[in-house]
């Protein structure tokens, strides 16, 4: 075997050996990698898990969980989305041996635009909303009541029922309380409004009212 072939099995098997090496610390680190990520794909696919009570392990009586609704909380409802803000909550559950009284109050403030002069404000958000769980299967009329579980259920998720009492209590008009609006924005949406009502006002209408008031 001359020198020069000798010299390219030695390169092969030194760079199989490091290539090995190489190969094993990587694996370790995709065996690393298995191992940390199921655990942060769960909490990124269930950002509402906090909002899951186990209710098996809970005795007959009065049960009280504390819960914060803020951006992420809003982030996971379509039409909430963006939503800045913190509404705490309060949930007490009464257990007896048939159902589950879900009371549930909520309170705190969110960031919205005022309706009147398009300003952002503080809005005060304040509720509450009592619901009955319990197992079987959903009745007819008693939907909007009771929150329905299925026996194989370890769970009462109060995520929707949370965010129902939200909605509830959102006021249909967002506007400043009163003598708090941006006034130069104020007064120019009051002239707009006029000119656009202005607009629509029908030329036959005031030929009608020279004709009556001729008379």
């Amino acid at each position: 075997m001359n020198k020069k072939k000798a010299n390219t099995i030695k390169w092969e098997r030194d760079t199989r050996f490091c290539f090995q090496e190489k190969n094993g610390y990587e694996c370790a680190g995709y065996y690393i990698f298995l191992y940390i990520c199921p655990r942060f794909t769960s909490r990124v696919v269930d950002r509402l898990k906090e909002y899951k009570i186990a209710h098996r392990g809970l005795g007959e009586g009065v049960h009280t969980f504390e819960f914060v609704m803020d951006g992420s909380f809003f982030d996971c409802f379509d039409a909430t989305k963006g939503t800045k803000g913190k509404v705490n909550a309060r949930v007490n559950i009464v257990k007896s041996s048939l159902l589950m009284e879900v009371r549930m109050t909520i309170e705190g403030t969110v960031e919205a635009i005022c309706d009147r002069c398009l300003e952002e404000m503080e809005l005060p958000i304040s509720g509450e909303l009592n619901l009955y769980a319990k197992y079987g299967e959903r009745e007819e009329g008693n939907d909007d009541d009771f929150i329905i579980l299925a026996q194989d259920d370890d769970y009462l998720d109060l995520s929707e029922p949370l965010y129902e009492v939200y909605m509830l209590n959102y006021p249909l008009r967002v506007v400043h309380p009163e003598g708090e609006c941006n006034e130069e924005m104020e007064h120019v949406l009051e002239e707009l409004t006029m000119e656009e009502e202005n607009d629509k006002i029908d030329p036959r209408w005031d030929e009608l009212r020279k004709l009556i008031n001729n008379n």
